[in-house]
């Protein structure tokens, strides 16, 4: 398993109730979440 570091985001609140509502309908983590987003993005690059 890769060995994961925190970071802390600032994110404006109307995008923290997006994130929340889609990772509520995926069964997700809002943490959980945003690796899968960011993961994606990075493999597209």
């Amino acid at each position: 398993m890769t060995d994961k570091i925190q970071v802390n985001l600032r994110l404006p609140q109307e995008v923290i109730v997006q994130l929340k509502e889609v990772a509520k309908k995926q069964k997700r983590s809002v943490n959980n979440l945003l690796e899968v987003i960011i993961d994606e993005y990075l493999q597209k690059q």
